[in-house]
């Protein structure tokens, strides 16, 4: 801290009472402010005033998101508009009132999924497969045989260790009986026709049999093509105590929230006013309070310097618990419903919302003359 004096011819009693003064105001400051809220340079004191207030909020506003999908673009808009209007009736329903609802952004854009296409859709048949063993026989009959089998559409063939050939017989039909009886009666054809060849009937026989159900069903992967409509609107309301009814009956329609809520305050300028003058009176009175044990006098402020951070603004507040994913699959299934039934999902939900106050200060450092 640092005092200075007034250029001028002053005599020895002048000097000594100017010292006492100064020493005494000396006294004081030690005793009564630590230094950062005041200094004294020459005949002039500097002070700080600070002023702070917790402020409610008078108004709010929510972002929310409508988004709906369709093949034709028309319908996806008219569908977005539908599920704007039954938002605002079941709205009112709640008893929660609001200013007004601004469209903030509006897009549109073409997406595309797989649509599963299922043909045949539940149709079966019966598949029966009979395994046929046939004895050893010389290999002078070898080429009648597969020319047998040739005619009959059997390409495959095994032949086990102990010499005998197996072959399959297979049939299908839509009816198991049916399919039973088809294969069999191919049976009894080769065998016929084998034992023409050599082949003797008791040599073929029937050594499997397995019969099941076949599905026809086909599932094919279409390319589908979408278009998306985002609409982003933004509810401005001064009814604090139902906030989170906008919240809980938009989250009952598949309308997305972003989870921020953005708070303002009226009459921001009286307000920093009445903050402004309240620093300044703090620091008159920390003045007054200096010098009030000396003969000097408090004059005029010659300077005032704001040391404030930001002023009063609209402001954030974010909740994990406020956001809602935009859900079009949601929007279809939820708009069959009765307004009732929404309603009562929405209760549900019961989201409550505490307005976020404002914690504002104002700090001044003003300095005065001192005669």
């Amino acid at each position: 801290m640092k005092i200075y004096l007034e250029n001028k011819e002053i005599n020895f009693k002048e000097r000594t009472l100017e010292m006492k003064r100064i020493l005494a105001l000396f006294m004081i400051i030690f005793s009564v402010l630590s230094f950062s809220d005041s200094e004294i340079t020459g005949k002039r004191i500097q002070v700080r005033g600070v002023s702070k207030k917790e402020i409610m909020p008078n108004s709010a506003k929510i972002a929310l998101i409508i988004q709906t999908e369709n093949e034709s673009l028309d319908k996806a808009s008219a569908e977005n508009s539908k599920i704007l209007e039954r938002y605002k009736r079941l709205l009112a329903q709640t008893g929660t009132k609001y200013n007004k609802i601004n469209s903030t952004g509006y897009s549109t854009y073409e997406t595309y999924n797989w649509d599963t296409v299922i043909e045949n859709k539940g149709k079966k048949e019966y598949r029966t497969k009979l395994s046929v063993e046939v004895d050893r026989f010389s290999l002078d009959t070898l080429k009648n045989f597969m020319n047998v089998l040739a005619t009959e559409k059997i390409y495959s063939l095994n032949r086990s260790k102990n010499g005998t050939y197996i072959f399959t017989i297979e049939s299908q039909n839509a009816t198991n009986k049916q399919a039973y009886q088809n294969a069999m009666s191919k049976f009894n054809e080769i065998q016929q026709k084998l034992s023409k060849e050599g082949i003797p009937a008791s040599a073929v026989k029937i050594a499997g049999y397995d019969n099941k159900e076949i599905s026809l069903e086909k599932r094919t992967n279409n390319k589908k093509n979408i278009q998306v409509v985002s609409h982003q609107i933004e509810v401005e309301t001064r009814d604090l105590k139902n906030l989170g009814n906008i919240i809980n009956v938009a989250s009952a329609l598949g309308i997305g929230t972003t989870g921020q809520i953005e708070y303002d305050i009226d009459n921001k300028q009286q307000l920093e006013n009445e903050l402004y003058e309240n620093a300044y009176k703090e620091a008159l009175k920390k003045a007054q309070v200096i010098l009030g044990k000396t003969d000097l006098n408090l004059k005029n402020p010659v300077t005032i310097t704001d040391k404030s951070y930001g002023i009063i603004q609209p402001y954030y507040d974010y909740s994990y618990n406020y956001y809602n994913e935009a859900n079009y699959a949601t929007n279809v299934v939820q708009l069959k419903k009765s307004d009732r039934e929404l309603l009562d999902e929405s209760s549900r939900r019961n989201i409550v919302i505490s307005p976020k106050k404002l914690n504002i200060s104002k700090t001044v450092y003003i300095e005065f003359e001192m005669n």
